[in-house]
């Protein structure tokens, strides 16, 4: 698939620049913007590791490669940053993005991550990560290229992602993102979520998106 219109890229080239927040509301705003045919993308103003930036960045990755668009290139990655991607060796793993700073290739012992949601069939692409930091964990999960016919259920990845967060975890805030809608849940932790529902269309290709930032038990 192959569709270059106005739609879906506006120019050429450009460069984006993203600033260090946490609003996903203003992530999917940017990272989910009309493509250009070629796209740098500069992450000096981001200089802590946020799973949010790479989930996102990595799901424009994925539906620029549905689309057979150049792949994304980054640069301007912090010390933690790239300390962080050479350790996890998250460039060894095929995501659809470059890095233009250099990122060694360092050898870990870290097991691969046995997801327990997702995996359905519905989508030929999919994608996990996590990253544990104290007493808090982050995800982030990517699908794309729709291999199922009708409309996959939100609440079907969410019943899932609960299942399988909730045995060490409590759910701290959660993002999901189709090419028509998202929710964004919140502190679950002695209540039930906060949900709140937004109709959002875009012209990309169907797609699946989950970031989520969860509290140790």
């Amino acid at each position: 698939m192959n569709r270059l219109d106005g739609s879906l890229v506006s120019s050429h080239a450009g460069v984006f620049y993203p600033y260090q927040h946490q609003d996903f509301y203003a992530m999917d705003s940017l990272f989910l913007s009309p493509f250009k045919e070629e796209e740098v993308w500069d992450f000096q103003s981001i200089s802590n590791v946020q799973l949010g930036f790479l989930g996102f960045l990595t799901l424009r990755g994925f539906i620029r490669e549905h689309l057979d668009l150049p792949k994304i290139q980054v640069r301007g990655l912090s010390k933690q940053w790239r300390s962080y991607l050479a350790k996890e060796n998250f460039f060894g793993k095929q995501v659809p993005f470059e890095t233009l700073d250099f990122i060694p290739n360092l050898v870990s012992e870290n097991e691969e991550l046995h997801v327990s949601f997702g995996k359905k069939g519905h989508w030929k692409n999919e994608f996990h990560w996590e990253k544990k930091d104290g007493v808090s964990t982050s995800l982030f999960f990517v699908a794309t290229n729709k291999q199922s016919e009708g409309e996959v259920a939100i609440s079907d990845l969410m019943k899932d992602f609960l299942l399988y967060s909730q045995t060490n975890h409590y759910l701290d805030r959660a993002y999901i993102r189709k090419e028509n809608s998202s929710y964004l849940y919140l502190n679950a932790k002695e209540t039930n979520p906060r949900v709140f529902y937004r109709e959002n269309p875009t012209e990309f290709p169907s797609f699946l998106f989950l970031v989520a930032e969860l509290k140790n038990k």
